[in-house]
C-alpha cells in the first residue's frame, strides 16, 4: 500500500506566531514518519498557489496550508476541482474559513486532525474569475482590509484600529445589482458576497450562509447613523447582522455588480482596485476539505 502524501505549505509571514515551532509539532506528530511528508515555505505573493497546484499535480492527499485567509485563499485556489483535499492550520489575523469550520487552532489538535479528519466538499466562490471561499466584496470592508494591510502590522488589535480609520473614511456608494437576473439598485456603505458567514475573528457578515447549500448570500448595507456605529459592529459578534433594519441579505447562484467608477474590492480580504462591473458565480462543492468529524 502506497504512503499518504501530505504536504505542508507554510507562509512565514502570516498572523504573529512563531512558524519554527510549527514545523517541529509536524515533525512530531505520530503519524508523520508513516506518510510521504513534505514541507514548503512560501517566498512571495502567489508561491502558495503554484506550489499547491504542483502538488495536486503530483497526486498529494492532502495540502496544508499554514497561514491566514490569503494563504488558505491561494492553496484553496489551487486544489479547487482536483482530488487533493484543503487542511488548515490557522496561523493568521482573521483565519475566517478555520473558525466558519470550526477547525482547531491548537496545533496539536489540528494535527490530529489532518490523521483523523473528514473530507467535506465545500462551494467555492468566484469574483470576477478568481476563487474565493469566505468572503468578497465593496465598501467598508475592502476599505478595513486596505488600511490594515497598509499599516504593515498583524494581530486583532491592530485589525481594530483598521475597522475604526476605515469608518472615518467610509462614504455610501450608488450600486446596481443583478441577482439571478433580478435587478435591485442600492445606495450602501458595504455590499458583502458571503460563500461563509464570517469575514473572520468571529464576525458574522451572514450568519445565515452556508458553505454547502450552492447559493451566494449577497449582504448590503446600507447608510445608518454615526451613533449607531458601535450597536451595527457589535451584531456582527451576535450573529444578528441578518436582523438589523440596515441589512438586506439576498440569496443568489449568481450576482453582477455595477458601480460609476473603479474602487477597493477585495475577496478573503485582500484588498485590490477593481472596476466598474464585478460578476460573482459559485461553483457547488467544488473543494475538498479536511474537517472533524461530526
Amino acid at each position: 500500500m502506497s504512503k499518504r502524501k501530505i504536504a505542508f505549505i507554510i507562509n512565514p509571514i502570516s498572523g504573529t506566531g512563531n512558524k519554527t515551532k510549527v514545523v517541529e509539532k509536524i515533525k512530531a506528530a505520530v503519524w508523520f514518519d508513516a506518510c510521504d511528508t513534505e514541507i514548503y515555505f512560501t517566498k512571495c505573493s502567489g508561491d502558495a498557489r503554484r506550489q499547491a497546484k504542483e502538488y495536486a499535480a503530483q497526486d498529494f492527499d492532502v495540502v496544508v496550508a499554514v497561514g491566514g485567509d490569503g494563504t488558505v485563499n491561494e492553496v484553496g485556489s489551487a486544489l479547487a476541482e482536483t482530488a487533493s483535499a484543503l487542511a488548515i492550520i490557522p496561523a493568521g489575523s482573521g483565519n475566517g474559513l478555520a473558525r466558519d469550520l470550526h477547525i482547531p487552532f491548537n496545533i496539536s489538535d489540528t494535527l490530529d486532525l489532518i490523521e483523523k479528519g473528514e473530507i467535506l466538499k465545500i462551494d467555492v466562490g468566484y469574483f470576477n474569475g478568481q476563487p474565493y471561499f469566505c468572503t468578497a466584496g465593496v465598501g467598508y470592508d475592502a476599505l478595513v482590509g486596505k488600511v490594515f494591510a497598509d499599516s504593515g502590522k498583524r494581530g486583532f488589535v491592530s485589525y481594530i484600529i483598521a475597522t475604526i480609520k476605515a469608518y472615518i473614511k467610509l462614504k455610501p456608494t450608488n450600486y446596481r445589482l443583478t441577482l439571478d437576473g433580478e435587478i435591485i439598485e442600492r445606495e450602501a456603505v458595504d455590499v458583502t458576497f458571503a460563500n461563509a458567514g464570517q469575514f473572520g475573528n468571529d464576525a458574522y457578515i451572514s450568519p445565515i450562509a452556508d458553505l454547502r447549500d450552492g447559493l451566494i448570500d449577497v449582504v448590503v448595507i446600507r447608510r445608518f447613523p454615526w451613533y449607531k456605529a458601535a450597536f451595527v459592529a457589535l451584531r456582527l459578534f451576535r450573529k444578528t447582522m441578518h436582523k438589523s433594519r440596515y441589512v438586506n441579505i439576498y440569496k443568489c447562484k449568481n450576482a453582477i455588480l455595477e458601480r460609476s467608477s473603479a474602487d477597493i474590492a477585495h475577496f478573503d480580504g485582500e484588498p485590490f482596485i477593481d472596476g466598474e462591473r464585478i460578476e460573482i458565480s459559485l461553483k457547488h462543492l467544488a473543494l475538498k476539505i479536511l474537517t472533524k468529524r461530526k
